[in-house]
Formats: structure tokens, sequence, C-alpha cells
């Protein structure tokens, strides 16, 4: 098959966080494909960051939330 491309991923750290926030990105900023991104996530060379901090749910929203399940 075809040899794998080599990209420098020691160069990851050092591009902004607003500049590597989707593989798009991310890739044209390494200079390759998103393709070729993408088999490095799958290959896990490189490790995914999502953040999971989610809004808290206020009280009457909370109410209403139960108010529909018990319904």
């Amino acid at each position: 098959g075809r040899k794998p491309k080599d990209i420098n991923l020691e160069k990851i750290p050092t591009i902004p966080p607003n500049k590597r926030s989707t593989i798009r990105s991310l890739a044209w900023q390494l200079g390759c494909s998103p393709t070729t991104l993408h088999r490095k996530f799958k290959l896990n060379l490189i490790r995914r960051h999502t953040n999971c901090v989610k809004p808290a749910l206020k009280e009457k929203n909370k109410k209403d939330r139960m108010n529909f399940c018990l319904s």
C-alpha cells in the first residue's frame, strides 16, 4: 500500500487553541489534509479533547422537567 504521510505531531501544542479547534483548522495549520489527520486520530496517535462543562438547570426547569416526566 501507500506509505503513510509523515507530519510533525510535536507542532500541535505550539498552535494556539483557537486555530486547532476543528480537524479542518488543525490540518490547515499542520499543512496536511483533514483525512490524514483523521487517520492519526483513529490510530490513537493524537488524542481528542472535549469540554464537558454544561450549564446547570434552573429550579423552574427542573420542576417543569419533573412534571413532564410524571404526566
